[in-house]
């Protein structure tokens, strides 16, 4: 017989049991005693969720009932478990005191594995407590629940696996006590729901840690439940997109730019409404605004007045599954931190005193050292008739040809200790308040051991992907956190270069901008308030550069940026911004060397981590990139006079308005998966990989202020180039297909599926004919298909062969934004 579904009763206790599971793995041991009073307990912040190579939090209780103990608290860790990082502490008699060590944790993907925390006196081990470590896959959507009851969100989220990798999300219930004071420690979330939590339970280092999260990526999601309107007081006004200041029952019907179809019955609901704020409205019921979202910085945030977890919303899973999926898409990028650094670890070691010699000098020794040890000595010795000092000679004229090449070697590589940064620093419109990830190369022309002092909250670690020009050292990595925190005992091996990382909040430029998009043609002004010129910036829009001329203190820019299309052949962003760069592989000078380290950084920024693709920046914000050569952190090394040099990019975000007639397609209209039944389903930025069955798309433009009132919706198929939109479309025709398993009926067999698009005045699946293979349509009546509030154009392919097919498909939607 025919397995039924669970019901939602039986899924919730199962979520709970297993929630309730989760947590007892990851509940902190029972306190460890150790001789002399000592009492110490750990726990890793986050519910221990972390990723290989990104920052954790671990808090650390101990409670001395015997004499005062000194000394430091010490976690092994790093990707290669060779970094060793430390915590100064001071226990007097009598005290309880709590400690948070930030740490990078040890192991592979899956590993259980808890971390050690020794508390070292007198260079022994007096405590020992361990902390559980729940590794997630660097793919992996993770998803914090901040909420009075998070094992109801955890039995109703269903969040599709990642299409790239299969990795289902993680889903981690949390507390205030779970949230890290510093950013560093939110790199293994990806976004954070929030219900019936009050923000005053947090801490002020806590509220500034989400806002630099979000900033930098993160996607917060507050929903409406059983709290009303105070419970937001704390939270920061320009990191909500509207304030809420009172309850309303709200019609259902206007839920429909934010749920889709309604079900018969559908009554209103109580939501936390608010006057309009910095966020574009998605509910308004009069002149109150009940759902609205926002960009910020590199992240988002979208507040919910209404509890999705109740009623007949939660009641009916075509409603309910479809908006989670919207609301927590799956991770394209990085956030926080980046979990690969291959390219940026590249970049610190790109010095012109580390790179080969040019090849006429080393031809010109190799002859002149010929001519000399072989001819001209012979002839000489000839001319005073003294040939037998030849035994003497020639072994002389090697010594000196030796010397002269060491010699020649430490004039190239000099006799300076340098330290080269390679820095990405995040910024934020008309503010100097910037975090900034560094990559420090230390090149040292002799074998020696360094101490490294780096003053200010920066956090220190080995690179994420290994130090891959580090062949003169293998002593591990010693760091003493605090301010200034310290790496002693630094090996680097003769003429050779190390590398360290270090992550903390910096000073960034201050610049701002007006910026406008109509017509598919971004415009505007840039200004540089700041005392620094801004050197070979550029505006990027999704995969459009503008490239601009340096920007002198108060200097404005004019900005005309035409979007440009998705092609197959798409150029990578890092060429587009810095320019091509010719090196034969020997010889490089300081311009090319400059050049190669900032291909190398805007590489690692634009590659997406599910395909390895650089094209592109997220489009919900035009990102100005600009280069800097002042250093960020400012570490030094005792009893060195170090020479610095700096490739700093700095990264600001701008938001950029639309009104007037607007065009979305391509980076303007990024789709999410919502739903997927198909055997197989693959997807990288330009095609599409579909196995027999259905899969549910919604392309949503990126953020506007206003109403979208559409004009035109025009689509197309196609298994090459998907910029195949040319010449006039012609009219789609809706048609119900006929049943696959019956007799007389097929399919055409072209490599693209059936298209169905949603329409949202009926709230009903229209079937359309086969599109034809590389043809564009126009659909009827644009109004039917999208949604006035945000722009949305719901879609379905469906493959009803038993073999697969690849295309791409692209969407233009047109209108005006008022």
């Amino acid at each position: 017989m025919p397995l039924r579904k669970p019901g939602r009763a039986v899924r919730l206790s199962r979520a709970v049991a297993g929630a309730a599971l989760v947590l007892l793995a990851l509940a902190p041991a029972a306190p460890a005693a150790a001789d002399g009073g000592l009492t110490m307990t750990a726990r890793a912040l986050l519910q221990g969720h972390a990723r290989q190579g990104a920052w954790m939090a671990v808090a650390v209780d101990v409670e001395n009932a015997g004499p005062t103990v000194t000394g430091e608290l010490r976690v092994t860790g790093g990707p290669d478990m060779r970094t060793r990082f430390g915590l100064p502490v001071e226990l007097a008699t009598g005290s309880r005191k709590t400690f948070t060590l930030y740490v990078q944790p040890p192991g592979f993907v899956g590993s259980t594995s808890p971390l050690v925390v020794d508390l070292i006196s007198g260079g022994a081990s007096v405590a020992t407590a361990k902390a559980a470590v729940a590794l997630d896959d660097p793919n992996q959507l993770v998803v914090g629940i901040l909420a009075e009851n998070p094992a109801k969100i955890v039995s109703q989220v269903a969040l599709l696996p990642n299409s790239a990798t299969g990795t289902t999300a993680v889903l981690v219930p949390l507390t205030s006590a779970d949230l890290p004071d510093r950013v560093q420690g939110w790199a293994g979330l990806d976004r954070l729901v929030w219900q019936d939590t009050d923000a005053a339970s947090l801490n002020t280092d806590q509220l500034a840690a989400l806002g630099r999260w979000v900033a930098a990526g993160g996607r917060l999601v507050i929903v409406g439940g059983t709290s009303g309107p105070d419970s937001l007081n704390a939270i920061p006004e320009d990191l909500l997109p509207y304030r809420p200041t009172g309850v309303l029952d709200v019609d259902p019907t206007l839920l429909r730019p934010v749920l889709g179809t309604l079900p018969g019955g559908a009554a209103p609901v109580a939501a936390l409404v608010g006057s309009p704020g910095k966020g574009r409205p998605l509910v308004t019921s009069g002149d109150r605004v009940a759902a609205a979202d926002m960009p910020y910085g590199s992240g988002f945030v979208t507040l919910l007045g209404f509890n999705p977890l109740s009623g007949w919303i939660a009641a009916d899973s075509t409603v309910e599954v479809p908006l989670w999926r919207r609301l927590l898409p799956q991770r394209s990028g990085t956030v926080v931190a980046l979990t690969d650094d291959s390219q940026l670890v590249s970049g610190a070691a790109s010095l012109p005193s580390l790179s080969l010699p040019p090849t006429s000098g080393l031809l010109v020794l190799l002859f002149g050292y010929i001519l000399l040890i072989g001819p001209v000595n012979y002839a000489v010795l000839r001319r005073l008739d003294r040939r037998e000092w030849a035994w003497a000679t020639v072994p002389a004229l090697i010594l000196v040809f030796t010397a002269g090449s060491f010699g020649i070697g430490a004039v190239t590589r000099g006799s300076s200790v340098i330290i080269h940064e390679v820095a990405i620093v995040r910024g934020a419109p008309g503010t100097d308040l910037a975090s900034a990830q560094s990559w420090l190369g230390i090149f040292s022309p002799t074998r020696a051991s360094f101490a490294v002092t780096v003053p200010g909250d920066a956090l220190i670690a080995g690179p994420i992907s290994g130090d891959m020009f580090n062949s003169g050292s293998t002593s591990p990595l010693d760091v003493l956190e605090g301010n200034p925190t310290r790496v002693r005992d630094l090996g680097v091996g003769y003429g050779s270069l190390r590398t360290i990382r270090a992550e903390g909040s910096a000073s960034g430029p201050v610049v701002e901008a007006s910026l406008h998009l109509a017509d598919s043609t971004l415009t505007g002004t840039v200004i540089n308030r700041s005392a620094i010129t801004l050197q070979a910036p550029a505006l990027v829009l999704g995969s459009s550069v503008a490239t601009l001329p340096d920007l002198a203190p108060g200097a404005t820019v004019t900005i005309t940026l035409p979007l440009a299309g998705v092609a197959s052949n798409q150029v990578q962003l890092s060429e587009k911004v810095v320019g091509q760069v010719n090196w034969g592989g020997v010889g490089m000078d300081e311009v090319t060397q400059r050049k190669m380290v900032r291909r190398a950084v805007i590489d690692q920024i634009a590659m997406d981590p599910m395909t390895g693709a650089g094209w592109s920046l997220p489009a919900g914000s035009a990102v100005l990139l600009a280069w800097g050569s002042d250093p960020v952190i400012p570490a030094t090394i005792d009893g060195q006079q170090v020479r610095r040099v700096a490739d700093v990019l700095y990264q600001i975000p701008f938001r950029y308005s639309i009104n007037g007639k607007v065009s979305f397609t391509d980076d303007l209209l990024p789709p999410t998966m919502v739903s997927n039944d198909a055997s197989f389903f693959s997807k990288d930025p330009l095609s599409i990989g579909l196995g027999t069955g259905t899969i549910e798309m919604d392309y949503r433009p990126v953020a506007f202020d206003g109403t979208f009132t559409p004009s035109d919706v025009v689509v197309a198929m196609n298994n090459g180039d998907p910029t195949m939109l040319g010449g006039d479309p012609i009219a789609a025709k809706p048609e119900v297909r006929c049943d696959i398993t019956t007799a007389n009926c097929s399919r055409v067999q072209d490599g693209l599926p059936e298209l169905d698009v949603f329409d949202v005045k009926a709230g009903v699946w229209v079937q359309f004919a086969h599109l034809s293979l590389g043809q564009s349509y126009r659909l009827p009546d644009a109004s039917r298909w999208l949604d006035p509030a945000t722009g949305d154009l719901r879609v379905r392919f469906v493959n009803e062969r038993t073999d697969q097919v690849y295309f791409k498909f692209r969407a233009v939607v047109s209108g005006s934004v008022q």
